[in-house]
């Protein structure tokens, strides 16, 4: 597959924090909830700047040097790291650029010493099926319940 794995930089701030929000847009949608409507906060400018200094968000960039995928992890607690957000453009879908990336950065992660995870939604079979590809099992099914008064 063309392309590789980069460390996002400061410098990319504005392209990570759009690929982020249209994450959680999409991640709501994919849930049934309208948009900006998740339980989940958007990282803030300096909460996002934090992320990029600590080294843990990637892009997959083509061959031309282009950004075509962002992916994130967490850095390891009690051994295991998060892989995520998992983020393609919609016109870059279906080409592969996830697949390589979360490779990628799970490997990394192993080589690190720490185990690694991702959370998913049962509703997505394209991203079940690539990450089922990748050695990735179900282990546990979870729910988000909001009370309201």
């Amino acid at each position: 597959m063309p392309g590789s794995l980069v460390a996002a930089t400061e410098g990319d701030v504005g392209l990570v924090t759009e690929w982020f929000a249209a994450f959680m847009g999409d991640a709501d949608e994919q849930a049934g909830r309208p948009r900006g409507t998740s339980a989940h906060e958007m990282p803030d400018h300096t909460e996002m700047l934090r992320r990029l200094h600590a080294g843990r968000l990637w892009f997959w960039v083509d061959e031309a040097g282009e950004p075509v995928h962002l992916t994130g992890a967490n850095p390891p607690s009690f051994g295991v790291a998060r892989v995520g957000p998992v983020y393609t453009p919609p016109a870059q879908r279906g080409r592969g650029w996830a697949s390589n990336a979360v490779a990628e950065v799970s490997r990394r992660i192993r080589a690190e010493g720490a185990r690694v995870c991702l959370f998913t939604d049962q509703a997505n079979p394209t991203s079940n099926k690539i990450y089922a590809a990748l050695g990735y099992r179900p282990v546990v099914d979870m729910a988000n319940l909001i009370i309201v008064r």
